[in-house]
This record gives C-alpha cells, sequence and structure tokens, in this order.
C-alpha cells in the first residue's frame, strides 16, 4: 500500500520539479511476459523514482546495498516500496554474500512473469554518455532461466536523458527500445552461457546506444550541453500534458550530437570560439538564447493570461511552499555531488508533500468543512500551476527583452545563433573529408 501511496506523490512531485518529461515507447513493454526494464543510469536514483512514478509496469526496483545501510527503519521502508539491494564490491564481502539472496528472489520474481527494473551501467555518473553496460542484467535473465526455467523473459532498454538533471524546470527525454526476447539467446546458452550473455549484454548496449545522447569525448561535454541547449530552444513545448508519450525531439538531439562527435577538433575548436562570443553578447545585453530563439512569447495574450493567473500563482506559491521549498534548501545546503541533486530533492521532496497532505487533510476534516477539504484537495494543481506560471512569466520577459532591441543587433544576435546550427552541409563536409584522410 506505501508503495501506491507514495508512488502517487512522486509522480506528482516529479512533475512539479521537471518542466516536462517526453517517455516515448512505453506501448512496446508487453503485459503477458516477464520483463527486464534495463535503463541507463545518469542519477543517483531519480531513474527508478521517476519511472516508477509514471509506468505501474515499472513494479519491482534493484538498488545499490548501500543505499539500505542506513538502520533497520530505513532498509524495511525501501523493501516496502519495492526496492531490492544489490551489493557491490566497495560495500564488503559480507554484504557480498547477501546477493545469492537478493539474486534467488529476482529469480523468483521473473518466474513469476513479474517485472524488475535495473540500472544496468551499475555506477551513477551525471553525463551526456552512455559508459559500458555491466553483465548483471543479462546474468539476471538467463539465471531465472536456469533455476526456474523461465523462458518467457524480455529485456526492455530504457534510454533517459536529462537535458539539466540539476536545475529546477528542465525537461527529461526518455524512450523505451523494443523488447529483446531472452529465447533469442537460448541456443547460444546450450553451447556455451559466457558467451550468450555477453551476446545480450551486447544487443542491450546497441539498442541503448540509439536511446541516450552520447558524447564521445568527455572535453566536449561543456560545449554540447551549449548547443543542445540551443536546439532544444528553437522549439516550444507545450506545457500539457506533463508527461507526454507522443514523439519527441530526442532522436534529433541523438543525430546532432553524432554529427558533433564527427567533427575535426578544428571545427569544435571555432564553435567553442563562436559559442563564447555568443553568450557573452547576450551577457553583455542581458538577454538569453530562449529570448532569442523564442520571441512569440511576448504577446499580449500571454502577458494577459500571466495577469490572469496571477492570484493562483500565488495561492500556490504560499500554500506549497513548506514541501517544495524544504527539499531545495536541504539540498543546497548538503548536497555536493549533482548526481544526488535532484534525486534528493525528488525523494524527500514527495515524503515531505506526502505527509504535508495528509496533515491538512485530517485537520480539515475534523475542524473545517467539505470547502476547506475541497481546497486541500486542490493544494497540488495549485503547486503545478504556480510552477508554469513562473516558466511562462521568465519566458516572456526574455522575450520582452529581445523584443526591444534595435533590428540591427537583433539581426546581428540572430545571425551568431545561426553559426552555432548542427544542421548545414558544413557537418557533410567535415565528416567527408575526416572520412577520406582515415581511408587513405
Amino acid at each position: 500500500m506505501l508503495y501506491y501511496i507514495l508512488r502517487l506523490w512522486v509522480s506528482w512531485y516529479a512533475r512539479y520539479f521537471y518542466a516536462k518529461t517526453y517517455f516515448t515507447g512505453m506501448d512496446k513493454i508487453p503485459d503477458d511476459k516477464a520483463v527486464i526494464l534495463a535503463c541507463n543510469h545518469p542519477t543517483a536514483f531519480t531513474e527508478p523514482a521517476y519511472i516508477g512514478g509514471s509506468t505501474l509496469k515499472a513494479r519491482n526496483f534493484m538498488l545499490r546495498g548501500d543505499m539500505f545501510s542506513g538502520g533497520k527503519l530505513t532498509a524495511a521502508f525501501l523493501r516496502s516500496i519495492k526496492c531490492i539491494p544489490i551489493y557491490r564490491a566497495q560495500d564488503g564481502m559480507a554484504n557480498l554474500k547477501k546477493n545469492e539472496a537478493t539474486l534467488n528472489y529476482c529469480y523468483k520474481l521473473l518466474a513469476k512473469g513479474e517485472n524488475i527494473f535495473i540500472l544496468s551501467e551499475g555506477e551513477s555518473k551525471l553525463e551526456k554518455r552512455l559508459r559500458t553496460i555491466q553483465k548483471g542484467t543479462a546474468r539476471l535473465a538467463f539465471g531465472a532461466y536456469e533455476k526456474y526455467d523461465a523462458k518467457d523473459i524480455v529485456v526492455v532498454p530504457i534510454g533517459i536523458n536529462y537535458m539539466d538533471a540539476s536545475r529546477f524546470r528542465s525537461n527529461i527525454y526518455a524512450d523505451f527500445g523494443p523488447p529483446i526476447p531472452l529465447s533469442d539467446y537460448f541456443e547460444a546458452h546450450e553451447k556455451n552461457p559466457r558467451r550468450a550473455v555477453k551476446l545480450l549484454t551486447d544487443k542491450l548496449k546497441v539498442e541503448l546506444r540509439k536511446r541516450v545522447i552520447h558524447v564521445e569525448n568527455p572535453t566536449d561535454d561543456e560545449l554540447a550541453d551549449k548547443l543542445l541547449k540551443i536546439e532544444e530552444n528553437n522549439q516550444m513545448n507545450p506545457p500539457f500534458p506533463l508527461i507526454s508519450t507522443k514523439p519527441s525531439r530526442l532522436f534529433d538531439f541523438i543525430g546532432m550530437i553524432d554529427r558533433f562527435n564527427n567533427l575535426e577538433d578544428s571545427h569544435k575548436k571555432d564553435l567553442a570560439n563562436k559559442m563564447a562570443a555568443y553568450n557573452s553578447k547576450l551577457t553583455a545585453l542581458g538577454i538569453s538564447d530562449i529570448g532569442v530563439a523564442q520571441t512569440r512569447y511576448y504577446s499580449f495574450f500571454t502577458f494577459f493570461a500571466l495577469i490572469i493567473g496571477f492570484i493562483p500563482f500565488l495561492i500556490g506559491i504560499i500554500t506549497n511552499y513548506i514541501p517544495t521549498q524544504l527539499p531545495k534548501i536541504y539540498a543546497d545546503r548538503n548536497i555536493k555531488q549533482p548526481k544526488f541533486y535532484a534525486s534528493v530533492q525528488v525523494g524527500m521532496g514527495a515524503v515531505l508533500y506526502n505527509i504535508y497532505f495528509w496533515v491538512l487533510f485530517i485537520a480539515a476534516a475534523i475542524w473545517g468543512n467539505i470547502w476547506y477539504l475541497l481546497f486541500v484537495c486542490t493544494l497540488p494543481l495549485f503547486g503545478v500551476f504556480s510552477a508554469l506560471w513562473r516558466d511562462y512569466a521568465s519566458h516572456w520577459n526574455n522575450a520582452r527583452k529581445v523584443a526591444n532591441l534595435d533590428a540591427k543587433t537583433l539581426a546581428e544576435i540572430k545571425e551568431m545563433r545561426r553559426e552555432l546550427s548542427l544542421k548545414g552541409g558544413e557537418v557533410e563536409r567535415q565528416r567527408g573529408r575526416k572520412a577520406e584522410r582515415q581511408s587513405s
């Protein structure tokens, strides 16, 4: 029961923290088979929390064992929300021995046709890059097959991409790939079980790579992030639905970064110089890229909507201040590693909001009337509305500043921005020249 209650609040808080989420391909998850949901691992534990809050098809979550080391109460809480500990070498030999019981439990779940969520990279690192896929996912599937003759198992790859995981009101793009049937590897398993594990792991890596924004060289991370943000700003994201299952621009972004990876170093350096000049110009003028890209936000209709929504915005800010701001304050003061920042905010916020809501609800039921109860029930809606209002107020103000520029300056800025695009023929020419040199 606690799992379903907390799932509701995690889902709500994630909708508050992130501006827009695209979950495409969820319809590919079969209902009549045991499923291993295999995801990449950029943050500490936002992936299982967020995906688990968005689809009931993710029902059991394998988490790093050290998260269960906070005492019996912490361990009991995590188990009650369907989390399963898996220990690593650095957790000590005593803990590693517990993995046998964990794996047996997972094998039984798969044999019963249950679904398990696993982070296939093993370790988390906040970067736009697919890292080494561990063999644990394949071993989990074959373990259930070997011990319980569980044959109807599929592995569903999930590529999750944060534009800026630690930034409030950024976007998430995730895609669920086609199921990989374990049965495709039975023949290889009969001949050589280790080779079968490798083949399945390699296939999972290929499918995840198709769905993950992958910057090849870590030294290019900063420039790639800026180029991606410019490309993302080219299109307005409609506010509703907050979690969309419609096709997203994820594959455009992946293709763009793949083209970027193939550029010569000299071209990347030229892009970096142009990006620095563009950002310096924006700073000098006191404007932002979203304002340049989306001047349509500066309209009477947007301004009128902001005026109409100002009172509901204030209600949302005031009534939701405690459960939304305390996690932020705590994270700002105590979380030093970016990969934990959003995870702590979303997790802490979901638990705190659950307590906050029910305290107000019970108080209204005892001392209030039906109108107080109805008002309490609308508080989560007011909270999300306040976040949306701030988004549009910021966009309108940024567009206003750009609209007030003189025509010559605006044209100059737009030309500088256009030169940062990776859609032009120069990218293909660069790739061709690079290929010619490699073949000669």
